[in-house]
């Protein structure tokens, strides 16, 4: 059969016509695929921003004492927590998930993502107490303290809210007091006495920085170790 140019061009044009098809086909079904996906993730609270936002710089220390900043979260993916050493309950119960979330992974098929405990309480949260604590969760994860202004820049970026109770009350208090009432001896030593002893409300989110360094994710509470460990491997895959 011999082909005619005039053939051959309607046969490249239908060839040409059936590839478009099969390619919008295609697309068609990976944003499905991925809308699936992004719903699947909202089930289990995890949030991936339409662009990743951008961080501007800052320095803390790990707790090893080592400057860290905005430049050590890029090469890695990165999950980021807020909380304090003395916290009693969102913390440990966190860091607890996130130890098991972390002895799930398989290395030698999943990306190896560091995960970082930063203090919201740096007045009593230094390099050593940050590395006794997260010696009870897994010696690889990485505590953050320092300034308490870099904490709170950082924190605002991560949309990460928290505030001092003592702080709050004490405030209060002094806002309220009748002005001719001045405290006695025993209450101050009462106030000194219970100068540490404090809480902080801090938010309980997992903000999820990407190899770039951008805030990629976020990762609401109440967290499960097995949604951590799905909703991770759909974020890096």
């Amino acid at each position: 059969m011999v082909i005619t140019p005039k053939r051959k061009t309607a046969l490249i044009a239908f060839l040409a016509f059936d590839v478009l098809i099969v390619a919008a086909l295609f697309s068609l079904f990976q944003m499905r695929a991925e809308r699936q996906i992004e719903s699947e993730l909202r089930d289990i609270g995890v949030t991936i921003y339409p662009e990743a936002l951008p961080l501007s710089d800052f320095t803390l220390r790990d707790q090893r004492g080592e400057l860290f900043t905005r430049g050590d979260f890029e090469g890695q993916w990165n999950l980021v927590f807020f909380g304090f050493t003395n916290c009693p309950d969102i913390c440990p119960l966190t860091m607890a998930e996130l130890r098991q979330f972390y002895a799930a992974l398989d290395f030698t098929q999943d990306v190896k993502p560091r995960v970082f405990l930063v203090t919201v309480d740096p007045q009593r949260d230094n390099p050593e107490t940050m590395a006794a604590y997260l010696s009870n969760y897994n010696t690889e994860f990485i505590g953050l303290s320092g300034d308490p202004q870099a904490i709170s820049r950082l924190a605002s970026q991560l949309y990460v809210v928290y505030e001092d109770t003592a702080e709050s009350e004490a405030s209060s208090s002094h806002n309220h007091a009748s002005p001719d009432i001045e405290n006695d001896d025993q209450g101050a030593d009462d106030n000194a006495m219970n100068h540490d002893d404090y809480l902080i409300t801090h938010s309980g989110h997992i903000a999820v920085i990407d190899p770039e360094g951008n805030y990629y994710a976020v990762m609401r509470a109440p967290h499960r170790d097995r949604d951590l460990l799905t909703a991770f491997r759909e974020l890096v895959r």
